[in-house]
Formats: structure tokens, C-alpha cells, sequence
């Protein structure tokens, strides 16, 4: 964990407050390359904070940070009264309590909350530290142009835990609707936003176990976002009902 070479004092702040979170070292830049920085501390990538946000970079150049990527023109959409295929899908409505169990980017969640609004609730659960800290950044800093967009990331709450440690722990009909997508695991896109993420990412796929502890938590419906031919909607259960064009999403209800 590291700043840019000339931090600002807010820049230096934040930078300790996500070593903490994640449990490693803040080191001053002193001026070095992050290559140099790598090889005297002998690991593998780094965390930077700097003017242009927060980002974790490693050996090979692959690169991490938040963008909103498609939520922005989700909400966008949204707010003018149009459709979204997840909204459908659970079902969502304001006042709901959602939980994103795989939170990656956040773009669901930031759809999420922006439908449920200040009367909703939505809680993103990431089991990797460095994604959780860095979403989280980037939730609260992104400089998104939109009060609709800003309103719906800052919404959101962060939990650096495992999903399947959480649900355990959770309470009989806490949520309304619980939302899965392990995605990544096959992803297809040439995005090197979401490359990285594959690089960072929990690969393990959902369980059964763990759909029957949503099944319980949810008040209202659990929700699976997966290929279509992925067999995972057999496996698990689910009934598909709705698809695009790379995936689709599938129902249980408790």
C-alpha cells in the first residue's frame, strides 16, 4: 500500500485507512517507481492512492480500480422511467433490503439501491480485501456527474466477508432478495477493468448449501445471474426467467 510520488495529506489518510482494512503495510512512495517499490518489498502488486483515485497494479501491468461501468447508464435509464432485467427479475421495489452476496464491481447493487432508495437497504458482500476496499473508495469518491448515480453508490455498505460465513450468521427473513453472480469465473470480455477482477476474484462457484442459508434469509426471492448453458441454474435449481443476450437470470423463492 502506497501513495502517488507527491501525496496530498488526504491521499496520505486514505491510503492508511485501506492498509487497515486490508491488513497490510503503508509505505511512503518516496519518489519510487512502483516496480522498484515491488521488488525492495518483494511482492507482487501494489495498492496506490492517489489525485486520480485508488488502484492496485501489479508486476505484469494489470491494473484494478472502480468504474460504474454500465450501472450509470443503467440508472440513467432508470430514472427515465425505463426498464432493467435484474430489476425484473427480483422483483425490486423501494423500501427493499437487498443483499449482493458477490459484489465484484457493484454494478447490480448500485442499480439496487438506487431502485430501493432511502428507505431500502443494500449490503455487498466481498470475500477478496483488496476488491472490498477498493469498491468501497471508489463508491464513495468516483466523481460521477449524475446526483441519481452519486445517491445510489453512496448507498450502498460494503462487508469485506465471505458469503457463505455471513449467511450462516444471518437471521430468518432479514433480506427481501438475496443476489448472486459468480460471472467472473468465465469471463469473456476483453474489459481490463474486469480481467483484473478475474485475476483478484474468489473463482469458487456457488453451492448448494449455500443457496438453501439465501433461501431462509430471503423474505422475498433469491436471485442467480449466470450463462445460460452454464449449467449452473440446473444444478442449483433455479428457474430462468429472464434472458439477454450473455446471460440470464434465474429465481428460487423460499
Amino acid at each position: 500500500m502506497t501513495t502517488s510520488r507527491r501525496p496530498q495529506e488526504e491521499e496520505r489518510l486514505w491510503a492508511e485507512r485501506i492498509a487497515r482494512r486490508m491488513g497490510v503495510h503503508c509505505l511512503p512512495r518516496e519518489n519510487r517507481s512502483l516496480i522498484r517499490m515491488m521488488k525492495e518489498t518483494a511482492t507482487d502488486a501494489v495498492v496506490v492512492v492517489g489525485s486520480d483515485g485508488a488502484h492496485w497494479e501489479d508486476r505484469e501491468g494489470n491494473t484494478f480500480r472502480f468504474h460504474p461501468n454500465l450501472a450509470a447508464l443503467r440508472v440513467k435509464e432508470l430514472a427515465a422511467g425505463g426498464a432493467d432485467a435484474l430489476v425484473i427479475a427480483a422483483s425490486l421495489q423501494p423500501g427493499d433490503r437487498v443483499l449482493d452476496c458477490t459484489l465484484g464491481l457493484g454494478a447490480d447493487a448500485i442499480v439496487a439501491a438506487h431502485v430501493t432508495g432511502e428507505a431500502g437497504e443494500v449490503v455487498g458482500l466481498e470475500s477478496q480485501p483488496v476488491i472490498a476496499a477498493l469498491v468501497d473508495y471508489g463508491l464513495r469518491h468516483y466523481p460521477a456527474a449524475s446526483p441519481w448515480l452519486v445517491q445510489a453508490m453512496q448507498g450502498i455498505r460494503v462487508v469485506c466477508v465471505d458469503y457463505r460465513e455471513y449467511l450462516r450468521r444471518a437471521g430468518d427473513d432479514s433480506f427481501d432478495v438475496i443476489l448472486f453472480d459468480p460471472m467472473f469465473r468465465q469471463t469473456v470480455t476483453r474489459s481490463s477493468a474486469l480481467q483484473a477482477l478475474k485475476i483478484l476474484a474468489n473463482p469458487e462457484p456457488l453451492d448448494p448449501e449455500s443457496v438453501r442459508e439465501a433461501l431462509r434469509v430471503a423474505r422475498k426471492r433469491v436471485v442467480l445471474k449466470e450463462r445460460l448453458m452454464s449449467g449452473e441454474f440446473e444444478r442449483l435449481g433455479f428457474r430462468v426467467v429472464k434472458e439477454a443476450s450473455n446471460y440470464a437470470f434465474g429465481i428460487r423463492e423460499p
